[in-house]
């Protein structure tokens, strides 16, 4: 008789998925296992709960394994209780890096995770074969494996008050990990809401504290070429939806061996018109090669710059000073000097951080001209150094716990419903960075979302360059006075700054209780619990036309204060207001095409990223310009649109995972008859 093992990754899925990717951690786990045990086993991977709900309710496998991350602990250790309830002789086994790294965080795991049998830790696809065999061994009862007190290699459990840690095993050659995808255990993940997912490598050669491959045991990396061609070609020819892929190494690029699989991506572009989006955290070091490589892809990747902060000392408390900031800013130089996307990162409240250093990042990476900074808390993660009780006690951590973003729901298992939430602890004040001054540089880093992020001002960031001024500098002028602007600007940074502060709990019990108090109201909410990007899709969807006029006022008014504000220049902002407002007002909308009159060639303008002077800009006549979006455009915005609706949570999802939003705007096509 085969053994029916059910594996799950799953995601929340209220007005939007929360983790809308292909479950491949469960794949590559369960395609090994499949490998190895071909006739003893049948198999099947869930991501959608009703899935999983509805498999149960037809039969019960004899293991369900489950995905731990982050975005998904608690709803799997819901559906742990719910199982054994209902079905107690069903082994449940945990996996992922969501666990504790040292004893004191591993035995408080298992005082509140009752419903668990065993949880693999590191690595997980021959862990789970031993533990497999094992239970084979024991016919099945877990119970008995705890009795005998059996050490498995990389597998975790309790007895009684005891943890019983099964050795290290050695890292796996990912070559040795056969493909789900070709296997076809993936197939059915083929709809228009995920995004496949790979790896062609594993492991992470830098040691940050801030990361849970930052130990020792992740620090070889391991590659993976012999499949990728037939993967990637099978991935190719049934993709629906978005046209996206995901690519979950830590540092694509940074190999030789990348060459290879480029071009094997390359090929895929060529003949399947897929990926055009990639997803990957791009080499640290090597930018030169990386930057190659992203050429390679035909502008499908954009080049990070993981910096995460440009302070020394900051760096150093995070073991970062093997990584020069030097070299990542001279590669963002270059790959924008070759038209390639880039974005830098960084993360608000490391050791050592303040307003002082946090701004000076902020600076530092927009001067550096990168497209994109995506900005981050700092989450006190599992598995990291920095997480560890002797650090949160040298740097005066102080932290609470908040809902992470879209990460909640009611679920229904056999007779039960339950409500289930999504928490990270994140750090709000530490030595030297107060709780106040933390939410001052959260307010900053909204401003550079909404002014920087996504080029939404690239005609003021352009003009900004073309006259030698700073952009940042403009950008703290707008901060400085984001209260003194209208009401709906002043209610939105409120309401960000309410949110923020107002949507911290001091512990994960007393979020839950909250939760499971008001999850009606949550799951109505179309604002989400995401203050950052509601904020963010506030000013572009709801107070766009605000936001444009006072850019360009405040753009006037400096020139003025410079005594450079001649008939010319207004002109010429008042042209290039208009201009900005009639290329992104309902953006997703291609029914608001229009033809408007300029006295300025606008589409020589754009053609030089708005980095020109009025002079060079006029024209003997006026010109009547057509706005509008082509036919490429108008397939992203169904794509868009599709995946993400029309709530203000989904648009402000679609903002921060697509940040090239200026790739929608409408562009200035010239009427070369309609002189005026």
């Amino acid at each position: 008789m085969k053994r029916l093992i059910y594996f799950a990754d799953l995601t929340h899925n209220g007005l939007i998925l929360s983790s809308n990717v292909f479950p491949l951690s469960i794949g590559l786990v369960a395609a090994y296992l499949c490998e190895r045990k071909p006739d003893d086993i049948e198999v099947e991977l869930f991501k959608y709960p009703e899935g999983l709900s509805s498999a149960l309710d037809k039969k019960v496998p004899d293991i369900v394994g489950f995905a731990n991350y982050s975005w998904n602990f608690d709803i799997s250790r819901q559906y742990a209780r719910a199982i054994k309830r209902h079905w107690p002789n069903t082994v449940i086994v945990f996996g992922g890096p969501n666990y504790g790294l040292t004893d004191e965080e591993i035995n408080e795991f298992w005082k509140t995770n009752l419903n668990l049998d065993f949880h693999v830790v590191q690595e997980g696809e021959e862990a789970f074969v031993q533990l497999y065999d094992n239970l084979v061994d024991v016919d099945f009862d877990a119970n008995e494996i705890k009795l005998q007190r059996r050490e498995i290699g990389n597998v975790h459990y309790q007895v009684g008050h005891e943890i019983i840690q099964g050795p290290n095993i050695p890292r796996l050659n990912l070559e040795d990990i056969p493909s789900p995808y070709i296997m076809g255990m993936m197939d059915k993940f083929f709809d228009e809401n995920l995004t496949p997912m790979i790896h062609t490598t594993r492991g992470c050669p830098f040691k940050c504290k801030y990361c849970t491959e930052g130990n020792n045991y992740y620090n070889i990396v391991s590659q993976r070429e012999a499949q990728l061609e037939i993967e990637l070609n099978y991935i190719s020819q049934k993709v629906r939806g978005p046209r996206d892929l995901i690519i979950s190494d830590a540092n694509f690029g940074m190999f030789k061996q990348d060459y290879e699989k480029a071009r094997i991506i390359s090929d895929c572009q060529r003949k399947y018109d897929y990926p055009k989006t990639i997803f990957v955290s791009t080499g640290k070091n090597r930018k030169e090669r990386v930057i190659d490589i992203s050429k390679i892809l035909n502008g499908a990747v954009s080049m990070a710059a993981s910096l995460q902060s440009t302070d020394p000392t900051v760096l150093e408390n995070i073991s970062r000073s093997n990584i020069s900031i030097e070299r990542l800013a001279e590669a963002g130089k270059m790959a924008n000097t070759n038209n390639m996307g880039t974005y830098s990162e960084l993360i608000l409240g490391l050791p050592g951080d303040s307003i002082a250093t946090h701004t000076k990042s902020l600076r530092d990476t927009v001067e550096m001209s990168f497209d994109n900074i995506r900005i981050y808390q700092l989450i006190m993660l599992p598995q990291t150094d920095l997480n560890t009780p002797a650090n949160r006690l040298l740097y005066e951590m102080k932290t609470k716990h908040r809902i992470m973003p879209r990460s909640f729901g009611r679920y229904t298992v056999a007779d039960e419903t339950f409500s289930s939430v999504e928490s990270e602890e994140i750090l709000v004040s530490n030595s030297t960075l107060s709780f106040d001054e933390y939410i001052t540089c959260r307010e900053m880093d909204l401003t550079i979302e909404i002014l920087h992020n996504g080029k939404v001002f690239l005609e003021v960031q352009g003009l900004c360059k073309a006259l030698g001024l700073s952009w940042f500098d403009f950008i703290q002028r707008f901060f400085v006075n984001r209260y003194n602007f209208t009401d709906g600007i002043t209610k939105m940074y409120n309401d960000f700054k309410a949110d923020t502060s107002g949507r911290l709990w001091d512990n994960v019990e007393s979020l839950k209780s909250h939760c499971k108090n008001n999850i009606d109201e949550m799951l109505k909410n179309e604002r989400g619990t995401n203050e950052m990007s509601t904020g963010k899709a506030t000013s572009f969807f709801q107070l766009f036309e605000d936001m444009n006029k006072i850019v360009f006022s405040l753009m006037g008014d400096w020139h003025k204060e410079l005594g450079q504000l001649d008939n010319l220049m207004q002109s010429y902002l008042d042209d290039l207001q208009r201009f900005s407002f009639l290329r992104k007002q309902h953006i997703l909308s291609t029914k608001h095409d229009c033809s408007e009159v300029f006295s300025f060639d606008l589409k020589k303008v754009e053609n030089n990223s708005f980095k020109i002077l009025p002079e060079q800009a006029a024209i003997s006549s006026k010109k009547i310009f057509w706005l509008s979006h082509n036919l490429q455009q108008g397939k992203l915005i169904a794509n868009y649109t599709g995946e993400f609706g029309g709530t203000l949570d989904g648009l402000g999802k679609m903002l921060m995972r697509y940040p090239h939003i200026h790739h929608l705007f409408r562009i200035p096509f010239p009427e070369q008859e309609n002189r005026i």
